[in-house]
């Protein structure tokens, strides 16, 4: 199993740009010199958070900016992430609940970015937002 984690998220990593930082120019950024994991199933908790809030930062750049091209791509950027994340903590019945609200308040995020509704992209990180307070405060009681 965690070698099958560790390919898909390889692939992902590679393919993707994960690797990349969040973007505040589209597709101009180097890539970091942050590795891939060599577990990733056992990856902290501070490794996922710290990604999903450098790439909701980038959102929230870009929402500023009125650069819709940077808000898509950090959302693309945690999608992924996401993607990888729930499928390496999938264990959890509530947790993959949460995934798939964060997968799909993600995806309106980069829908209303291509349309370029700034009061769309607005709502759904609100909702984004919204979504990782509700995942915590379940994992944290959970404890």
């Amino acid at each position: 199993m965690r070698l099958l984690v560790m390919l898909a998220f390889t692939a992902l990593w590679i393919t993707t740009g994960l690797a990349q930082s969040p973007s505040t120019e589209p597709e101009t950024k180097a890539a970091s010199d942050e590795t891939v994991p060599k577990e990733t199933s056992e990856r902290s908790l501070d490794f996922w958070m710290q990604k999903k809030l450098d790439y909701s930062t980038g959102i929230l750049r870009g929402l500023s900016m009125g650069d819709f091209d940077q808000i898509e791509a950090n959302a693309n950027h945690m999608r992924l992430l996401n993607k990888v994340e729930g499928f390496a903590r999938s264990r959890n019945p509530d947790y993959r609940n949460h995934v798939r609200t964060f997968e799909r308040v993600t995806n309106e995020v980069i829908h209303q970015a291509k349309k370029k509704n700034i009061d769309g992209v607005t709502l759904a990180f609100h909702q984004l937002t919204t979504s990782c307070v509700r995942c915590h405060q379940s994992l944290r009681e959970a404890e």
